[in-house]
C-alpha cells in the first residue's frame, strides 16, 4: 500500500511540474493579446500598448538592442510602411505565465518581403489580466 501511495504521489508531482499545453481559455487569451499587440503597434495606438505592456517590460530586439516599455512606445511612433502578419504561433502556459512563440512576416507596401522575425513573448497574469513582460526577436536567416 505504501508503494502505491508513493507511486501515486510521485506521478502527480511529475504531472504538475511538466510544461503544460496551454489551457484553451489561456491559449485563446494569449493569441488574442498577440494580435491586439500587433494591431496596436501598426496603428500606433499608444493607449492600447500601455495596457498590453507591463511597466517592467523588457525587449531584446532583432537589432540586438535592449529597450524597456518607454523606448518601445517611442519606437511605435515611427511611421510604418509595411504590413505584418503573425504566423506559426505556439502557446505554452505555466500557471500565471504564458509564452508565445511565432514568426512575424513583415512585407513592404510594394509587396516585396522585407524580413521575417522569429519572436518569443512572455506574459504574466496580474490582477486577472495578461500583460507582456518580456520579448525577444531574432531576424530569420536569409532575410
Amino acid at each position: 500500500m505504501r508503494y502505491v501511495l508513493l507511486g501515486t504521489s510521485l506521478a502527480i508531482s511529475l504531472l504538475l511540474n511538466l510544461p503544460a499545453a496551454a489551457a484553451p481559455d489561456a491559449a485563446r487569451q494569449l493569441l488574442d493579446l498577440e494580435q491586439r499587440w500587433l494591431t496596436a503597434s501598426m496603428r500606433r495606438d499608444i493607449p492600447a500598448l500601455r495596457e498590453i505592456l507591463a511597466d517592467d517590460f523588457v525587449d531584446v530586439t532583432y537589432k540586438d538592442t535592449l529597450r524597456g516599455k518607454a523606448d518601445h512606445l517611442k519606437s511605435t511612433l515611427a511611421p510604418t510602411k509595411s504590413k505584418q502578419t503573425l504566423q506559426e504561433l505556439k502557446v505554452r502556459h505555466y500557471g500565471d505565465t504564458g509564452i508565445v512563440t511565432g514568426l512575424d512576416d513583415v512585407v513592404a507596401q510594394d509587396g516585396a518581403v522585407n524580413y521575417k522575425v522569429r519572436f518569443t513573448d512572455v506574459f504574466v497574469k496580474r490582477s486577472g489580466r495578461w500583460q507582456a513582460v518580456s520579448a525577444q526577436e531574432t531576424l530569420e536567416n536569409g532575410a
